[in-house]
């Protein structure tokens, strides 16, 4: 679904699973096909699992999920830098 960085930890979240990984997120993108992106400085979101990206105020986004419970959080700058790969709902 999305790999999320916390502190010196990468957790990279699958449908069944959380798995932690020492490895730094831009080591993760550079091995991760085309269907990752780098959406904030702390998620990289699998863009094949996306169902909805929604405004949550001063132009933050939150990304959810089919069938996964937690968000992954996207920047207003990444926004802009990829909107035209999807529209918000």
């Amino acid at each position: 679904m999305f790999i999320e960085k916390q502190e010196k930890l990468n957790l990279i979240h699958t449908e069944n699973n959380v798995y932690k990984i020492h490895q730094t997120l831009s080591k993760l993108a550079e091995k991760l096909g085309g269907n990752f992106l780098r959406v904030h400085k702390s998620f990289i979101a699998n863009m094949d699992r996306i169902s909805r990206i929604r405004e949550v105020g001063n132009r933050s986004y939150e990304i959810e999920f089919d069938g996964y419970d937690k968000v992954a959080l996207m920047s207003r700058y990444k926004f802009e830098e990829h909107k035209h790969r999807f529209t918000p709902l």
